[in-house]
């Protein structure tokens, strides 16, 4: 799958879906509408994308769509992250490696520790 981002509404709208697991555009609705008034129409365009792209599945349920992830939140972030690094990369070079390198050393030990330890379990030479 080609990374694709998502927008501040679609990144709520999808932790719901990955929240419940499988819900409505009336589920969301009802979650959302707690933080911030939408209509109805808008989470339901918002979950159209989403399917659109590639981020929900939706089988019909006999008041409309239900909506369910097409993919994990970790294999998304994940994405999102190689993607970035991939970009950061071509467009600095050995700069941009750098100050990565330099920036590890101010995680705290134990993150430190754990991404150093990744570093050893993908080295692929």
């Amino acid at each position: 799958m080609k990374s694709k981002s998502l927008g501040e509404l679609e990144k709520q709208v999808m932790d719901i879906v990955w929240e419940t697991k499988s819900c409505s555009a009336r589920d969301v609705l009802g979650k959302l509408n707690l933080k911030k008034k939408l209509a109805y129409t808008t989470i339901a365009t918002i979950l159209q994308r989403l399917h659109n792209k590639g981020f929900v599945k939706r089988i019909e349920d006999k008041r409309g769509y239900l909506y369910s992830p097409k993919l994990t939140r970790k294999f998304y972030t994940k994405s999102i992250a190689q993607s970035f690094l991939r970009k950061f990369i071509d467009s600095f070079g050995d700069s941009a490696i750098a100050s990565f390198a330099q920036s590890v050393d101010k995680l705290p030990e134990k993150k430190r520790e754990y991404f150093l330890q990744l570093l050893k379990t993908n080295d692929k030479s």
